[in-house]
């Protein structure tokens, strides 16, 4: 039976959906594993994950709404210890994957978060989540803007009818890019210039707190804003991967070799 016309799996897909959604995990794309294949170095192609996987499921989420789930059902997080959305999609979507193999079906779930190398925002384009902006390097939603982040993806055996790319999607081609004024360190230049290295100083020295004024300049998907909360959340968690990169703060101790990740 052709993969694409499987009404089981449909249904389960479905049913998948809908309770991904439930958790305010409301991002979901279908990307063909060959098409993001062709863009990629050896050791970033997912075939390299898996090498029987044809299709991709990418699933992340948009605005408030999964934030406002998780402080719902967990409380508002601490400080410290591993990061409680990264642990709520480690568990979402590998209990979803044992929901597809009590049906037969094999699945395997990738994460953003961890180690291995993969693009997870040219997946997210190619699976028509959104649009890597030519500007500074967001992806943008046509509704959440650059509110939005990604938690995973499901490799699966199945040939599933991918998403279209968002091709008439190009909300930075007439804007007038506040987003390049707004950094108080000029870490995104006009030509595509990235550093990273002032914007984790400036944040090791207590700037940006509360969050990134490049993302608040955005004008796409400004009513989808994070709370406070969560964005002065997800801003402190991202800090220490600047820290050890850069050699910030006890980690300038250390050489560039012992900073690795």
């Amino acid at each position: 039976m052709d993969p694409m016309t499987n009404t089981e799996l449909d249904s389960l897909l479905d049913q998948m959906r809908a309770r991904l959604e439930a958790q305010g995990i409301n991002l979901w794309g279908v990307a063909r594993i060959e098409d993001f294949d062709g863009w990629q170095s050896r050791a970033g192609r997912l075939s390299a994950c898996s090498s029987t996987c044809r299709s991709a499921i990418v699933i992340g989420t948009g605005g408030r709404d999964h934030w406002r789930h998780l402080v719902e059902e967990q409380g508002q997080p601490g400080t410290g210890g591993a990061n409680p959305l990264d642990r709520y999609s480690e568990h979402s979507l590998s209990r979803e994957v044992d929901l597809l193999a009590e049906h037969g079906y094999r699945a395997k779930a990738l994460f953003p978060f961890a180690k291995r190398p993969v693009n997870f925002l040219r997946l997210a384009e190619i699976a028509g989540i959104g649009k890597l902006s030519p500007v500074v390097p967001f992806l943008l939603h046509p509704k959440y803007g650059p509110w939005i982040s990604l938690r995973g993806a499901l490799l699966l055996e199945e040939e599933l009818e991918p998403t279209e790319e968002l091709e008439d999607f190009t909300p930075c081609h007439f804007c007038h890019a506040p987003c390049l004024d707004a950094c108080p360190v000029d870490t995104y230049g006009p030509h595509g210039q990235l550093d990273l290295r002032a914007c984790g100083e400036h944040r090791q020295a207590g700037g940006c707190s509360g969050g990134c004024d490049v993302r608040r300049a955005c004008p796409v998907g400004s009513a989808e804003r994070y709370s406070s909360d969560e964005e002065r959340f997800r801003h402190r968690d991202s800090l220490p991967i600047l820290r050890r990169h850069f050699g910030l703060g006890f980690w300038k101790l250390l050489p560039a070799r012992m900073r690795r990740f």
